[in-house]
């Protein structure tokens, strides 16, 4: 086989031949963070968090995930594309330049490299490296590159043996027939040992993750609320969108789980979650792709300043493909999922 150009991207090669360590290394960070057991955990250096155990990093899976603000994880090739800001593809020829080329950028000094990728990141300026990928991202029409990775593959499992009758449902007034319908339980085993498992579908109905909720104040303040898995992209999958008609007339986003399973049982199944306060362009055009020529959609966010201001990102962009409206839920002082059936049926109509 002849020489590959420089911008072929060998994705098994990377993640083989690059530990997260060497990563961590190149950036500055490994004296920031504490050995735990086969951990190394710390503040998340992507979104610049305090809590100095949001972010872990399994040394012998080779992933990281950050149960704060970020609340996600994967592999090397992930955790440079937060870093940068940039696609996966993009991610893979900085780290092949880095590690795998013998050409690139040298390492920088020790706890000088996140002040400056914060920097270009607010100046919007790329490094030298990201813009000779991005040139060669662009220019290669020679060579037909290696696909990407397919973004949230189906499971090829399923959690068996869940606890329908947990506590946690009784206490949020979550029915037995909604957690029936929604395949909810706690989890005793796995990843989401101790957790509320919510299973998580993509548009076409394949099951692609399960998210796991904390039940007690002590998990959310050690490992965060929700414990998803390392590589999966929440941003490109809406949920419940794939229990909605191919063309509905309706929808109520909203934030959380929670609220969909509340307004469900309220007489309000068109309910969908971004699970977040942000709307990527994924979910935009999944939205906006399911709703009729006539649709409408109704914006039912937490009255804080995360969940207001994806209600104005939201009606601004949403509001390009259909009627979009804000509900006012401040008026009762609390968040969609607290709200009583007749608070909500004043609310939505």
């Amino acid at each position: 086989m002849g020489k590959k150009s420089k911008n072929w991207v060998d994705y098994r090669e990377i993640k083989s031949g690059v530990t997260m360590e060497m990563v961590l290394g190149h950036y500055g960070l490994l004296a920031d963070l504490k050995q735990s057991g086969k951990n190394l955990v710390g503040c998340c250096p992507i979104h610049k968090g305090t809590n100095p155990r949001q972010f872990s990093v399994n040394i012998e899976k080779n992933i990281f995930n950050c149960f704060g603000d970020c609340k996600s994880g994967g592999n090397v090739l992930d955790f440079v594309a937060k870093m940068e800001d940039i696609p996966i593809r993009e991610a893979a020829l900085l780290l092949q330049g880095w590690f795998l080329q013998g050409s690139g950028p040298t390492e920088p000094p020790a706890g000088k490299a996140p002040e400056e990728k914060l920097a270009r990141k607010e100046k919007k300026v790329s490094s030298p490296a990201a813009a000779d990928a991005k040139e060669a991202v662009s220019a290669e029409k020679q060579e037909p590159p290696e696909e990407d990775p397919i973004i949230n593959p189906p499971l090829t499992f399923q959690l068996k043996s869940l606890t329908a009758d947990h506590e946690f449902f009784i206490e949020r007034g979550i029915s037995k027939e909604t957690v029936e319908h929604f395949g909810l339980g706690f989890c005793t085993k796995g990843m989401m040992n101790g957790r509320i498992a919510i299973p998580i579908h993509n548009e076409q109905g394949q099951l692609v993750a399960y998210c796991g909720r904390a039940v007690t104040q002590e998990q959310i303040e050690n490992e965060g609320k929700y414990k998803q898995p390392p590589n999966f992209v929440k941003t490109a999958v809406v949920y419940n969108l794939h229990r909605q008609p191919e063309k509905a007339d309706l929808f109520i986003l909203v934030e959380s789980f929670l609220s969909v399973f509340r307004l469900h049982q309220a007489g309000y199944p068109n309910t969908l979650a971004l699970m977040g306060s942000v709307l990527s362009e994924a979910q935009e055009a999944l939205i906006a792709g399911r709703l009729s020529a006539g649709g409408k959609v109704l914006l039912f966010f937490d009255n804080d300043g995360d969940g207001q201001k994806c209600a104005a990102d939201c009606l601004s962009r949403l509001g390009r493909h259909a009627f979009a409206k804000v509900l006012d839920v401040g008026v009762y002082g609390r968040k969609p999922h607290q709200l009583k059936p007749e608070e909500l049926k004043a609310l939505i109509g």
